[in-house]
């Protein structure tokens, strides 16, 4: 039900703040258990200039999107410009997580089928150093699929254009959350036993940011609000020449190959992961390279031929030849890799504030050179397998080898990290059940609660953890 006119005090049995994928996912989840559940969310149905106001906010570093376009302030969240691409997270890239891969594991079909994908992320080995990994698309845009479930629901009401202002409560338990109807023009506020905060990367830190600055007797006011943020930077790492006969004999694969084309163009795409041996030997995070092949229409290859023979002289004169008879095609490699979650890299309260007297955020972002060798790292182990095995030569952009240099990524969209999960409360912000250490009732949801994020694209296991805390809360509310 789509909730027009607020009354005022109303009570649920639970509250969830935010309607991402997270938020959405939950109250599905729960929608036959809690007879009483308010989504509530600051945008409108659709994305509007005026919503996205909300998201205003400042960047301190070398990130590449505006906080206020990086996010959306609408029904379905950031989901707007999701390009529905899901892959599973790797079992070491929980190593540092409180939870194993088979905790979530469980509700993989559950959410492949929320999100309309395949249930199929294979990986295939190549030699000690590279695997090759299977993504798949989802069929699923939020906005458009679950509003009309939502809005005929007995058991969910939605609250649009309606910001959250303030968490109220004392001795540990919140009571109700304070909020404001755009469409009246006044405050109201709505009361419950449990509230879920869903609103995304940035937003999560900073509700629980302004609390901490505010209440002190809502949750354990030492833990690490804001901190160890971090994203997926995406790169162009170099182009190659390939003979796309052999390489395609070579990796004859029955994975998928769906992949990012960005500026690449269409054709051939093979996703190129490290073994856990390269992570542990090179001590580099995790990653994925697509190797990009398709016929190049502008006239620099014999450049990019000079450039091989300066970087390559074993190249033999039958290489050279086949280069003059246009078969080797040209290609590029395209990284999205895993940064390190490091303690100086967060979301703070500015000293601005929006129109409801809210400190906005700011992002403190750095990258460390461990980024950098990663790409680096997975650039060099690919270009030696072609070379080994006869298939091409790879030239890399300059970044890669200039530690002097500043780089920008070409990504900005997944926010992850600011509340990460954790066992201790000196290290992190919430615990394996993504309850707020300390509070009672207050729990959080999204990608902001991964301790680490390996390369895959978060919205998969975003779903899962909804899927896990959906059954949490009905298994602990008899």
């Amino acid at each position: 039900m789509i909730i027009d006119n607020p009354i005022n005090d109303a009570f649920y049995d639970i509250i969830i703040i935010g309607s991402g994928p997270a938020g959405i996912t939950l109250a599905k989840k729960i929608e036959n258990k809690f007879k009483k559940i308010a989504i509530v969310e600051a945008g409108e149905r659709y994305y509007s200039e005026e919503s996205q106001k909300y998201y205003r906010g400042f960047i301190d570093g070398l990130f590449p999107q505006k906080l206020s376009k990086s996010r959306l302030s609408m029904f379905g969240g950031t989901t707007g410009h999701w390009g529905r691409t899901c892959r599973t997270h790797d079992e070491h890239d929980f190593y540092n997580w409180p939870i194993k891969k088979n905790t979530i594991s469980a509700y993989q079909d559950e959410a492949c089928k929320n999100l309309e994908v395949k249930n199929l992320f294979r990986t295939e080995n190549i030699n000690e150093n590279l695997n090759l990994i299977e993504f798949q698309q989802s069929k699923t845009y939020f906005p458009d699929k679950y509003y009309s479930d939502i809005e005929s629901s007995k058991n969910i009401n939605l609250y649009l254009q309606s910001p959250m202002i303030e968490l109220i409560g004392e001795d540990n338990i919140t009571k109700k959350i304070k909020c404001f109807s755009k469409k009246k023009r006044e405050f109201f506020y709505i009361n419950s036993k449990i509230f879920v905060i869903a609103s995304g990367g940035i937003e999560n830190s900073r509700i629980l940011l302004l609390e901490k600055k505010r209440n002190k007797k809502l949750f354990n006011n030492n833990i690490p609000v804001g901190n160890y943020w971090y994203e997926h930077p995406s790169k162009f790492l170099g182009n190659a020449f390939i003979n796309s006969e052999k390489i395609k004999k070579q990796l004859n694969t029955s994975l998928n190959n769906f992949g990012p084309r960005l500026d690449s163009g269409d054709g051939e795409n093979y996703s190129f992961a490290p073994t856990y041996k390269l992570i542990k030997n090179e001590k580099i995070l995790n990653s994925c390279c697509w190797l990009v092949i398709h016929e190049r229409k502008d006239r620099t290859w014999k450049r990019y031929l000079k450039d091989f023979l300066c970087i390559a002289p074993s190249l033999t004169k039958n290489a050279v030849e086949l280069f003059d008879k246009k078969l080797y095609c040209g290609a590029s490699i395209i990284s999205s890799w895993e940064q390190d979650p490091e303690f100086s890299n967060r979301i703070e309260l500015s000293n601005e504030i929006d129109k409801f007297g809210n400190n906005l955020p700011i992002l403190k972002y750095k990258k460390s050179e461990i980024v950098r060798k990663t790409a680096r790292v997975m650039f060099e182990k690919i270009g030696e397998f072609l070379i080994k095995e006869d298939l091409g030569r790879l030239v890399g952009e300059n970044f890669l080898f200039d530690e002097k240099k500043n780089y920008l990524s070409d990504a900005g969209w997944h926010h992850m990290g600011g509340t990460i999960m954790g066992k201790n409360p000196d290290n992190s912000v919430v615990d394996s059940n993504l309850r707020v250490h300390g509070s009672k009732n207050i729990f959080v949801v999204g990608s902001s609660v991964f301790p680490t994020g390996g390369h895959a694209n978060p919205t998969l296991t975003i779903t899962q953890l909804s899927l896990r805390l959906g059954d949490y809360l009905i298994n602990n509310n008899k």
